[in-house]
């Protein structure tokens, strides 16, 4: 019997052998490189739960590695994700979901804006692509938790991994900080820099925490409501979940991200909101008083002198970036530059959706609109001195309809309309602590994104991997979406 064992199992042993004498001879990074995507490529055969979980903790490594055929970690794992459900496409494939059904329409109206772009065909299909990627990881992710007896062990999986990777970034960016390593543009008072994380922006570095920490505060406050203080596990994961939340948070302050704060703040008052909706009146008056108490102390640390000149005189800015104005004209000056230049690109893209209302300049060719005008020969005034583009609008809401016009303006709409739905819904129906702390945690991220969006593009640099896989766990905790599934 041993016998016949070990021959029945000698091709894998071969197999091994090979695959390790292959590695041995390889540059260390390349055999690294290697011993990565053979390790995931085993787990993603393990549960269907793998392949979103390795997309989810690549998005902040995504460029230091590089694999072979010159694929990121993140794109690697896209293909992990697509495999896994393609393997499985005998059983029964998920339901979209309102979320996910509002998502493929959005996807269409960018794929016909694409199509009928006079620009660049293929930045089009890239940003339609782009897009795509966070469906599919919308779907697997609701594939892997419409198994009743797995979802509860796969939703703490995802959701641990939905804090572990941008809390390992939140820490850098604190290191980044406070060492003052960074690039000379990044600097503010005392020899600091602005925290860029992994991320390599530091609004985009904002942007990403503010899709993480109300999962930690969320997570939080649905583990002290067990009240299971005599237990070691409750412990040991409340203090998990305060020291992500502490880096977190921490990595946003040392962002100097304006519109990354306003969007924290606005998520903040959603899980308020929240909280309020789940407990009653009481908790409405608590959170009322909270707030006074919070808003009174932050004025008066503002103007006591307490706070570091460089974080009084940002919060202070916050103001002057609210208010609209014409940028042309103004006198340009080192202390309104940045302000400015805000004002111009939403000039410029306010001026591509007039003049293409319907389908846009076209998906991902907002840079080439906005150059080509620069270098025109009869650029508008308020584009002067800032020939080349960002990359983006500065607020999303205003890209999206100078990218894909009315029609794709309309239909993301319609998808963050069906996602506030499914998020409020969650937190209605979510009946047990850990579906709480997600739908309390989710809707705060949705309410962070929809804010901070205001300033920036938060839809790049493959954070949709963490808003798809929110937006998956909210979908499966409702009812009416889990009858669906039965």
């Amino acid at each position: 019997m041993a016998e016949s064992q070990l021959w029945s199992r000698w091709p894998w042993l071969v197999g091994a052998l090979a695959i390790g004498a292959g590695l041995a001879v390889m540059p260390p990074l390349l055999a690294a490189s290697w011993l990565l995507g053979l390790v995931a490529l085993g787990l993603a055969t393990c549960d269907p739960v793998w392949p979103v979980a390795l997309a989810v903790l690549s998005v902040p490594f995504q460029q230091l590695v590089a694999l072979p055929g010159g694929l990121s970690v993140t794109q690697f794992c896209f293909v992990l994700v697509a495999l896994s459900l393609l393997g499985n496409a005998h059983q029964r494939w998920p339901r979209l979901g309102l979320p996910g059904i509002a998502l493929a329409i959005f996807l269409w109206t960018l794929a016909l804006a694409a199509t009928l772009t006079p620009l660049s065909r293929s930045e089009g299909l890239k940003e339609t692509l782009r897009w795509g990627t966070v469906l599919l990881i919308y779907m697997a992710a609701v594939w892997a938790l419409q198994d009743p007896a797995h979802a509860p062990r796969r939703r703490a999986v995802l959701l641990m991994c939905l804090l572990v990777a941008p809390a390992i970034t939140a820490l850098i960016g604190i290191g980044q900080f406070l060492t003052g390593i960074g690039p000379a543009s990044f600097a503010v008072d005392g020899g600091r820099v602005r925290a860029y994380g992994t991320i390599g922006q530091p609004n985009s570095f904002a942007g990403y925490l503010n899709q993480a920490w109300p999962l930690a505060v969320g997570m939080g406050l649905a583990v002290i409501e067990t009240r299971r203080w005599q237990t070691y596990r409750f412990w040991l994961t409340l203090g998990a979940i305060i020291l992500a939340g502490a880096s977190l948070l921490g990595g946003l302050l040392a962002s100097f991200s304006r519109g990354g704060w306003v969007g924290a703040l606005i998520g903040a008052v959603v899980m308020g909101g929240a909280l309020a909706v789940r407990y009653g009146r009481q908790m409405v008056l608590r959170m009322i008083t909270a707030t006074l108490i919070a808003g009174i102390g932050g004025l008066l640390l503002l103007y006591s002198g307490v706070l570091p000149a460089a974080f009084s005189n940002r919060i202070s800015s916050i103001i002057e970036n609210l208010r609209p104005f014409d940028a042309r004209g103004v006198e340009i000056t080192p202390a309104n530059f940045a302000v400015v230049e805000r004002m111009a690109h939403l000039q410029a893209a306010w001026h591509m959706f007039q003049e293409r209302p319907l389908v846009g300049v076209g998906p991902g060719n907002f840079s080439i609109a906005y150059e080509r005008l620069a270098y025109s020969g009869q650029a508008p005034t308020w584009i002067k001195p800032w020939y080349d583009s960002r990359g983006h609008a500065h607020n999303y809401y205003l890209h999206i309809a100078a990218e894909s016009g009315l029609i794709g303006a309309v239909a993301y709409g319609v998808f963050l309309v069906s996602v506030w739905y499914i998020a409020i819904s969650a937190v209605r129906q979510a009946n047990d602590w850990l579906s709480r702390g997600i739908a309390l945690g989710g809707i705060g991220v949705i309410g962070a994104l929809s804010g901070h969006n205001l300033f920036e593009n938060l839809h790049v640099l493959n954070m949709g991997v963490q808003f798809g896989t929110v937006i998956a766990l909210l979908t499966t905790i409702t009812t009416k979406h889990a009858s669906q599934l039965d």
